[in-house]
């Protein structure tokens, strides 16, 4: 059986051979593969930030770095305040657009002490104009810190920042006309800002701009209006409230909670015109505090004026002073730009703070006022020397370690770099 089943496949295999080369020549011969295009190549850079992105700029990612060092000396005599030098902050800021439409940010902040992101968001950009995002940002809240820190003009925030809200988690909605005449944005937070363990908070900010379309020194006039309410749970024991030299002057019990309702309302003016900056904000709070004498209803109110101006003529914008001449060591004759800043704030405490326990009375000043006055040196755009005096006085003397006082001063140094 096996030797005929070989003869019958020598018999056929002419007839399977022609077959198969006739089906051959009824089919069409495949086409020659089309060339693939060549991907078209990334492009990198820098222009305000070290960036890669796309040929047509549809996806980019930007690179951006602040780094600050401060220095603190305190007067002679003060208890309990150190002279010191440390790293303050060092953030690296990583953001960027993808396909044009899906934009991101991540802020991861580094200091001598701890690690956090600062900011980490995820947003649409649906039409020209309006923002979706997810995630931790800044809550639209105050224009002191709603403005990057790498283009203020003193050294710390005012006496205020500590009560104004700054990133949270949540979701907010920002939008603005194409003229730049009106910004706004609303949020919705669960857990607040940073430190909040529960809760969750609104908040709202309308900024408008009368003259955008005015006379070059009107058409920098910006006024504000902000407001935050919810509810707050969280543990206040051992945080503390703090002079603009970032030192405490009062420090939470440790039985001390926020436990009830929060609302926050400021008003804002802003304006630019040549050399010349100001600032201001008139803040009012109203929250509620369980301490170990009981709950009460804390309110505090009050505000800042800052003014500054660049001696050496420079524009003073939005995203601080551009060196005209620049300084520097290579035989140029370049002296950089130098601005006077100088910061009126004052904080005032009800009663509640203090009939609650949640404050000791013996740290009630009732009233703080804070004068900050420096000169800033901007040897080059993106370096930054800030040396200034601040003087902190209260209304009512306050012990600080063991001993009561009226006032302090302070002498504050600043190093920075950003780009």
């Amino acid at each position: 059986m096996k030797s005929s089943s070989c003869r019958l496949a020598v018999v056929l295999a002419p007839f399977s051979i022609a077959c198969t080369a006739a089906r051959a020549q009824q089919q069409p011969l495949a086409p020659p593969s089309a060339p693939v295009a060549p991907a078209a190549p990334l492009t990198a850079g820098f222009d305000d930030h070290f960036f890669v992105q796309s040929a047509d700029g549809a996806t980019r990612v930007e690179l951006g770095a602040l780094l600050q060092v401060h220095a603190t000396a305190f007067e002679r005599g003060l208890a309990g305040r150190e002279s010191d030098v440390f790293l303050r902050r060092f953030r690296l800021e990583i953001g960027g657009r993808i396909d044009g439409e899906w934009l991101f940010n991540l802020e991861p902040k580094f200091t001598e002490r701890e690690f956090e992101f600062e900011e980490a968001w995820l947003g649409v950009e649906p039409e020209r104009g309006l923002l979706v995002m997810a995630g931790r940002m800044k809550e639209p809240f105050s224009l002191e810190e709603m403005r990057s820190q790498k283009h203020l003009s003193f050294v710390n925030f005012s006496l205020w920042n500590q009560l104004v809200p700054a990133e949270g988690h949540g979701l907010t909605l920002a939008g603005s006309r194409h003229d730049g005449a009106l910004e706004w944005g609303a949020a919705l937070y669960r857990g607040g800002e940073e430190g909040v363990n529960g809760g969750s908070e609104a908040a709202g900010r309308l900024v408008w701009r009368p003259f955008a379309g005015g006379p070059a020194l009107a058409r920098e006039l910006a006024l504000g209006v902000a407001a935050t309410g919810g509810r707050a749970h969280d543990a206040l024991g051992g945080d503390e409230l703090k002079t603009e030299a970032r030192v405490p002057f009062a420090t939470f019990d440790g039985a001390a909670e926020a436990d009830g309702a929060r609302t926050r309302v400021g008003l804002e003016l802003e304006w630019r015109g040549g050399p010349c900056e100001v600032t201001a904000e008139a803040l009012r709070m109203e929250r509620a505090l369980e301490g170990p004498l009981g709950d009460e209803v804390a309110r505090a109110q009050g505000g800042y004026l800052g003014v500054s101006w660049v001696l050496s003529g420079e524009a003073r914008g939005k995203d601080g002073v551009r060196p005209a001449r620049p300084f520097t060591t290579r035989g140029g004759s370049g002296l950089g730009a130098l601005e006077l800043a100088a910061r009126l704030t004052r904080l005032q405490l009800n009663d509640g703070w203090f009939e609650s326990g949640a404050l000791p009375a013996t740290s009630d000043p009732r009233r703080v006022t804070s004068l900050d006055v420096g000169l800033n040196w901007y040897p080059a755009w993106r370096v930054r020397v800030k040396l200034h005096g601040v003087m902190t006085r209260y209304a009512r003397d306050v012990l600080l370690d063991g001993e009561r006082r009226g006032e302090e001063r302070a002498l504050l140094l600043q190093l920075q770099l950003h780009f």
